[in-house]
Order: structure tokens, then C-alpha cells, then sequence
């Protein structure tokens, strides 16, 4: 059976694996993009002590709300452990939220802001292929890192990527 048609308890004890390999992807492009500037660093030790911001849209109301709910108390567990345990090279996480309504132009919306306003050092994706195909699209955008930790829909990850050399 393919994983997106199963749904609720296997459906999510089924993705648990898959968390793990994209969580483990998460620190890997932070170690990639980590800055080693003065803002923010310990004195003298070039390493920075700000913590590493995520930002994510979910739904919490509207088609997709159940899901979303369980998208953002997923993410809340993954860096609530990470904390417990150092945090991303040294520094801890702290994720910001924006709520979708379940709608792909408010997805576009919440990562633009995410991005330009809130200033966040990479996001994750949201829940359903209809939300992150918009939202992988804004990250292509600015050049950001975009962690999809849920995503199984093909066309997420068949885009072309305008920015990407061949």
C-alpha cells in the first residue's frame, strides 16, 4: 500500500522513520549555513549563541487543520528534544508558527513573511501536497532551505529549480 493512502495511527507510526532521516537533514543544512560572525557570539569564540529560528505554516483550521495540529505538535516534539539535548550546534531552536487556514494563497502569504520579515534561518513545510508545493516555491524563491518532513506528494518534488546549476 503506498504511504499516502494510509491514514491516521499507521499512517503516523509509519512516518516516524521518515522524521528522523529529514530531522537529520535539518542539521546537516544548518552546519551548511551556520554563520560564524560576531553578532550574537560568544566573546572571542566566533561561534554564535542565537538560537536557530524554523519557521513553519500549518494549518490549524480549515480541510487539513487535524493534520496540521499534528504537523505542529510533531515539530514542537523534534526541537522540544533537541533542546533537551544541546540543541543544533550548541544553539537552540525555536520555532516560529503561522497559521494557513488550509489554503495554499495564505501559504504563500506566511513564507514570504517568514522569510523577509520574521527573518527565519530556514523553514519547514507545511502539511499536504495542495500547501508545500506553494510553499517549496517561495523557498526556491529566496534561496532558502526547506525541510519537509511530511511531503510525499511527487510533483513537491519535481519542480524545476530555476536557481539550481546543472
Amino acid at each position: 500500500m503506498k504511504l499516502q493512502e494510509e491514514s491516521g495511527p499507521r499512517l503516523r507510526s509509519r512516518t516516524a522513520g521518515w522524521w528522523a532521516a529529514g530531522l537529520a537533514a535539518v542539521a546537516l543544512a544548518i552546519a551548511g549555513c551556520s554563520s560564524s560572525g560576531s553578532s550574537g557570539s560568544s566573546a572571542g569564540s566566533g561561534k554564535s549563541t542565537q538560537p536557530i529560528t524554523v519557521g513553519v505554516s500549518v494549518s490549524l483550521s480549515g480541510d487539513f487543520s487535524s493534520d496540521g495540529l499534528a504537523t505542529k505538535q510533531g515539530y514542537q516534539t523534534w526541537a522540544a528534544f533537541q533542546n533537551a539535548h544541546g540543541g543544533i550546534l550548541g544553539r537552540q531552536i525555536k520555532l516560529t508558527f503561522l497559521s494557513d487556514g488550509s489554503s495554499p494563497t495564505q501559504v504563500i502569504t506566511n513564507y514570504q513573511k517568514l522569510i523577509t520579515v520574521n527573518h527565519v534561518d530556514f523553514v519547514m513545510g507545511p502539511y499536504s501536497t495542495l500547501l508545500t508545493k506553494p510553499a517549496s516555491s517561495i523557498a526556491n524563491r529566496y534561496n532558502y532551505v526547506m525541510i519537509e518532513g511530511i511531503g510525499g506528494g511527487p510533483s513537491v518534488f519535481s519542480q524545476a529549480c530555476t536557481t539550481c546549476s546543472t
